[in-house]
């Protein structure tokens, strides 16, 4: 009986683990193959080489993706592999300018593409209003479906377009004299203007600044009810400001600031009472949250010199020490849950962009935040993040500096045309690109310098608005001595 012959069952048993060890190097080799394989490794004539994973999409989609000038099957709205290397994208549809970009596609990695904006090669334009004169104050709100434009014919009133409807009547609304006049309404008026402090996130509600008779008044005006618009000058007169912001955009809280004592105070508008610390000596200021603050203070600092800090709660963290600026820039914002905070100064060309620096702070006291990265241009004069907050643009004139916060990268470039006056800065059209008005035309381009295209005529007086779907562009030109609000489809019909 085979079970008796030793040898023989000692010979099945070395067959058995040699069969068990082969099936153990068959799976292990078969999981590593399929780890190389989602890391991107593929094997071909030249080796092995490893590819990343890239996807593209377009407005408008379906469009159609060229690699190094090759057609691919699938439009946009899709995913391919691509081994490690730079590529040249073009994507384009037809009665669309194409948009370019050469990539670095990197093995092992998912690389997104999801912004390509293609404008019409011809551009429609039609007039959709007619204003007496060119109004001389217009702005958007944050949803971009209200455009508020200042009536011609009584300076107090405005037009309310509501851009989500692009056929319907503007609704006028009047801001009320007892809340523009809070003695009585003066005789006569001169010097009318309006000017944008900021825009509340309820869409309802924006400060402005009214100049009238060599003075002026901050009014909250509610353009859903004009009736509840409120006269913030007075309001708040028991605290000695000639400046005004609100906390986190929220139209019920409110920065005060004098800009000659430097005192900074936080209001309510439903109480009006210190509702934070006072802050003094401050020289700038930018608030993300009631509890929030970040500033530059001479308090404490050494002669000629400030202090940058930020105010968590009632703590307050010493970010860096600089010098003295007639200008300074300070932003901060959340980013895929990360705090980035932005610090510099129009005598300084080193603008530098923070990762979390109270963290940086808590972890290890001894130490000041570094920053992750300088952007350098020189007297700087604007910054700004982008809609989606990804982007960090710093600005002086045509010439900018921009850090992706996704990717790392940092990018430095001078536009060829200037800014037309009496713009200061140009601003984002959305999460991606960069507008602004040069020999009265609409410039536009990417985050990155590429894709600039010159559209349509406009006004440098205030930028073109878009609706929320960027599907028209609204502009408001001068011709013959009347303002037309015109509408231009960015998708060809």
């Amino acid at each position: 009986m085979d079970y008796l012959d030793l040898k023989k069952a000692r010979r099945q048993k070395i067959l058995l683990l040699i069969g068990y060890c082969l099936i153990a190097i068959m799976v292990i080799l078969s999981t590593l193959i399929l780890v190389y394989v989602t890391e991107g490794y593929r094997i071909s004539k030249n080796g092995v080489i490893q590819s990343g994973l890239v996807f593209f999409d377009s407005q408008p989609n379906p469009a159609n993706i060229y690699v190094n000038s090759k057609l691919e099957p699938s439009p946009t709205n899709t995913s391919f592999l691509l081994p490690s290397g730079l590529y040249n994208i073009k994507i384009s549809a037809k009665g669309y300018m194409s948009w370019r970009r050469q990539i670095q596609v990197i093995g092992g990695t998912v690389q997104k593409y999801d912004y390509p904006f293609l404008f019409p090669k011809k551009l429609i334009t039609h007039n959709i209003d007619v204003f007496s004169a060119q109004p001389q104050f217009a702005s958007q709100s944050p949803s971009r479906q209200y455009l508020m434009v200042e009536n011609t014919n009584i300076p107090t009133n405005f037009d309310i377009f509501n851009l989500n409807s692009p056929g319907s009547v503007p609704q006028i609304i009047a801001i009320p004299n007892n809340v523009l006049y809070p003695s009585s309404m003066p005789t006569n008026l001169s010097g009318q203007s309006w000017q944008l402090i900021q825009w509340s996130t309820d869409n309802q509600n924006v400060l402005l600044k009214y100049n009238f008779n060599n003075t002026s008044e901050f009014i909250l005006v509610n353009i859903a009810n004009p009736a509840k618009s409120v006269n913030l000058s007075q309001l708040f007169k028991t605290y000695n400001f000639n400046s005004i912001s609100l906390v986190n955009n929220q139209y019920n809280l409110y920065n005060l600031y004098n800009t000659n004592t430097k005192v900074l105070d936080q209001v309510s508008l439903n109480s009006p009472l210190v509702i934070n610390s006072v802050l003094s000596q401050v020289l700038a200021y930018k608030t993300y949250s009631t509890n929030t603050i970040l500033y530059v203070t001479t308090l404490n600092a050494p002669t000629g010199k400030a202090l940058v800090e930020e105010e968590v709660g009632s703590t307050n963290y010493f970010i860096k020490e600089t010098s003295l600026a007639s200008l300074y820039l300070l932003d901060l914002t959340n980013y895929n849950d990360v705090q980035y905070v932005v610090v510099g100064q129009n005598n300084n060309p080193d603008v530098n962009i923070y990762q979390d620096p109270v963290n940086q702070i808590i972890n290890d006291p001894t130490q000041k935040p570094f920053p992750i990265q300088v952007l350098r241009i020189d007297n700087p004069n604007y910054l700004s993040f982008s809609d989606n907050a990804q982007f960090i643009m710093v600005e002086n004139g045509n010439h900018f500096a921009v850090y992706n916060e996704q990717s790392g990268s940092a990018y430095n470039y001078l536009v060829p045309y200037p800014l037309q006056a009496p713009q200061t800065n140009a601003t984002w059209m959305d999460g991606d690109r960069l507008v602004y008005i040069t020999n009265n035309h609409l410039l536009v381009f990417d985050f990155n310098d590429q894709n600039l295209h010159i559209l349509e005529p406009a006004s440098s007086q205030y930028l073109p608005f878009f609706d929320s779907n960027y599907q028209y562009i609204y502009t408001i030109v001068n011709k013959k001595n009347l303002g037309y609000l015109t509408q231009t489809a960015t998708f060809v019909s």
